[in-house]
């Protein structure tokens, strides 16, 4: 069975989907670094030369591949569960988890995600809360929620994940 993290972006799901990945000594797949893999380039590049629309065929693609694996930690990128099949795909084989984080924890998190996020580059913090609230709907299609804090260590949601996959064993 995988762990599968979603949530917003800058949520924290790579740094957790490493915690997790030590904890359990479990292969880690963030399919963000798998797409920069396959494409050799930068999701901003990718982004910026092909669209958005080109960038969800490639992760749907990454997600496929993902989603075979066995007893993996998969890490996906904030919009990969906008696609119901992504969620089929890795709902088959893996338990949901949404890293639920207050919007003061991304408010915070803006200036150096925007670095490396394409969706938050250039962005308002009023466009960034819309797409945060549009997306909501779709981060509660999962099998559990963690609630994200200011104060939350990846350690400490790590732990809130470890408890519950052990209570379903």
């Amino acid at each position: 069975m995988n762990i599968v993290l979603t949530g917003f972006m800058a949520s924290g799901k790579s740094t957790v989907g490493r915690q997790l990945s030590e904890l359990l000594n479990r292969d880690l797949i963030d399919t963000d670094e798998l797409i920069v893999e396959r494409e050799g380039r930068s999701i901003n590049d990718i982004f910026g030369k092909d669209g958005e629309e080109y960038f969800r065929r490639v992760e749907s693609a990454v997600i496929v591949d993902a989603a075979k694996t066995d007893n993996t930690i998969i890490s996906t990128g904030g919009g990969a569960v906008l696609n119901p099949k992504n969620m089929e795909m890795l709902r088959e084989n893996g338990v949901i988890f949404n890293l639920d984080p207050d919007f003061s924890v991304i408010a915070c998190r803006m200036e150096h995600a925007g670095a490396v996020r394409p969706l938050m580059r250039d962005q308002s913090l009023e466009d960034i809360r819309k797409r945060f609230d549009d997306r909501k709907p779709f981060y509660d299609n999962c099998d559990y929620k963690i609630h994200i804090t200011a104060d939350s260590s990846p350690r400490d949601t790590a732990d809130k994940i470890l408890n519950i996959i052990n209570g379903l064993k």
